[in-house]
């Protein structure tokens, strides 16, 4: 069965030893983001309408079959703005409408607050969980003299993220987008300042 979604490219990498792109598309869902993790066998694939390889921050429409794998049918360039409340991404043609499919139809209490805000870094420690190791953060505001602790776990298939999880520094300041659960943090991004 193939689907089709908006996206992001959040990273692209040829794999010399094993002969294949690794390539990570982030999904905005309403409140919260899906990342397609895959392997690309084919570079064509990977081009754009003017015949040069996606890079990563451009925004895609991406076909594909997922069984036990994610496997690439067909990405091509596309203009994706961004639902200002939920940021379910739809195409720019579609936001003439008023009711956005993301938020409209949820239910309140599934509903979660984005936020942009600098935050000391706790403690970053690796975990083994389930079916991968994960890295366990723990963070507290920076600016304010609020001392809760928020927590996050950054999973493989967030590989932006998940491959400088090693290098984080406990202590420093980052500037941390994500969505907030009471005190639980799904990471989209998070840049050291």
């Amino acid at each position: 069965m193939s689907f089709t979604d908006l996206g992001t490219v959040k990273f692209l990498e040829f794999q010399q030893e094993k002969g294949y792109f690794r390539m990570v598309i982030a999904v905005n869902l309403a409140y919260k983001t899906k990342y397609l993790s895959m392997n690309v066998w084919k570079p064509e694939l990977l081009q754009n309408s003017a015949g040069k390889r996606f890079q990563p921050e451009d925004t895609v429409r991406v076909t594909y079959n997922q069984d036990k794998y994610i496997k690439l049918i067909n990405m091509e360039d596309v203009s994706i703005e961004f639902c200002p409340t939920c940021y379910y991404g739809r195409e720019q043609i579609e936001t003439l409408t008023v009711d956005c499919q993301g938020c409209s139809g949820l239910q309140p209490d599934l509903q979660r607050e984005r936020i942009n805000e600098n935050m000391v870094l706790k403690s970053c420690t690796p975990k083994p969980y389930r079916y991968s190791t994960g890295y366990y953060l723990e963070f507290q505001q920076s600016a304010s003299g609020d001392t809760t602790t928020y927590v996050a776990v950054i999973f493989p298939n967030n590989q932006q993220l998940y491959s400088r999880a090693d290098k984080f520094q406990v202590g420093a300041t980052y500037a941390v987008t994500a969505w907030k659960n009471v005190k639980l943090l799904d990471v989209i991004e998070m840049d050291q300042i």
